[in-house]
């Protein structure tokens, strides 16, 4: 991704202190850097504004120097038509991309290497106008994008973290429910039938309980009732034999 921090080009007042009054400065604007991956293009912006109007006179020189030192060498020249380098480092790997009547003048580098780390000018004239200051545009060549890498690794942390994170959280609400289980079984299972008994009281019919110990637990069931009519009737007979023999 680019980052666009426009130059723009000094007056020409040394000129015009000099007495060349109907000259201007011709007003260059270039990106202060741009980014680019190894095997890819990059597109180096250069625009441009001029007092007078474009003519076949018009030409463009972009040239290169190597972040490693060395000469500045033309690697683009323009007038009426691009005439892009046919040696060094980036023959056949130049387009020109630019619109001279809509005041630009971009070039396209192809095929990205490590080695075309440096600074590109674009020098611009349109006589009488003359060029005032050139901006430079550093490049820099990676082999991966940073927010390629960026983006790589929060998506594979994603899909590892993300449904890891949900099967825990699966496994430890099935854990205690199942804990929860094993508790309200083993209590039962620790209560005495006296116990479960004295749970809840009926009526004399023995439908309708009166009242519970706990709201949680259930009525005796139906063999816990059975027992118990057992019981009183046996109760009563024996009472009422004892009542005969007296």
């Amino acid at each position: 991704m680019e980052r666009r921090r426009r130059r723009r080009t000094g007056g020409c007042w040394l000129l015009l202190l000099l007495g060349f009054i109907g000259v201007d400065c011709i007003d260059i604007r270039m990106d202060s850097e741009v980014y680019g991956v190894v095997g890819e293009s990059v597109k180096l912006w250069c625009g441009f504004s001029s007092s007078d109007s474009t003519s076949e006179l018009i030409n463009v020189d972009w040239s290169y120097r190597s972040s490693a030192g060395g000469p500045t060498v033309t690697i683009m020249h323009y007038q009426s038509k691009p005439y892009p380098t046919l040696g060094g480092p980036f023959k056949d790997r130049v387009k020109w991309e630019g619109n001279i009547g809509h005041g630009d003048a971009s070039i396209l580098l192809e095929d990205l290497k490590l080695t075309d780390n440096g600074t590109f000018t674009c020098l611009v004239k349109n006589p009488p106008d003359v060029h005032g200051k050139v901006p430079q545009t550093k490049l820099t060549v990676t082999l991966q994008s940073v927010f390629f890498k960026f983006n790589t690794v929060i998506l594979l942390s994603s899909l590892v973290f993300i449904p890891s994170g949900l099967v825990s959280v699966i496994l430890l609400i099935r854990m205690k429910k199942a804990i929860q289980r094993d508790r309200i079984r083993s209590q039962k299972l620790k209560k005495s039938p006296i116990e479960e008994s004295q749970d809840c009281v009926y009526d004399a019919n023995m439908t309708t309980p009166l009242h519970r110990s706990s709201s949680t637990e259930k009525p005796p069931g139906c063999l816990m009732r059975l027992c118990q009519r057992c019981a009183d009737d046996y109760d009563y007979d024996y009472g009422g034999d004892s009542k005969s023999l007296v």
